[in-house]
């Protein structure tokens, strides 16, 4: 038998914002993006993993003030794996229950019921790491003739398998 003895599990804050840092989500709403002021704002409501704790984000897309084109709409796409093809419009309902992972950071709300209390905010959405060969490679071809040489080079070194071995160790 073992000794352990059950005790109370440390209670956990819950209310106020989480601490700062990186932390896995799940989309639970994502309306179609609207124009405010010359840019696209997508508004999103994330659970945090693993306890659920909300945070919305609304990324856009559009002008900085000083003036460079930022897109922060296709970066969260593209961290939820629902990004389309260049050009195409995404499909918003199957972007909920997508999974992603984000920065956390901590601000005062400068509006609404929370304003002046500190608040979480997504500081930037993290891009997966791509698989494979990217755009700046070219993946290795080969002519049908060195196909065919290693065809039969491997044929070749096959073929001395039919002689029986004779070190069986019964």
């Amino acid at each position: 038998m073992s000794s352990y003895k059950f005790n109370e599990p440390v209670a956990r804050p819950t209310f106020g914002p989480l601490p700062e840092g990186d932390y896995g989500f799940s989309v639970t709403l994502c309306d179609e993006p609207y124009e405010k002021n010359e840019h696209w704002i997508l508004p999103v409501k994330l659970a945090m993993i693993p306890d659920g704790t909300p945070v919305f984000a609304n990324p856009w897309s559009g002008l900085t003030k000083g003036g460079e084109e930022r897109d922060g709409i296709a970066e969260f796409l593209v961290c939820v794996n629902r990004a389309p093809k260049v050009g195409a419009e995404p499909d918003w309902k199957k972007v909920v229950g997508a999974r992603g992972r984000c920065r956390l950071k901590q601000e005062k709300a400068e509006m609404g019921a929370l304003k002046g209390q500190m608040v979480n905010k997504v500081a930037w959405f993290h891009v997966p790491k791509q698989v494979g060969p990217t755009t700046e490679q070219r993946s290795k071809s080969h002519s049908q003739e060195e196909l065919n040489q290693a065809r039969r080079e491997a044929e070749k070194e096959a073929g001395n398998l039919d002689v029986e071995p004779d070190d069986i160790p019964f």
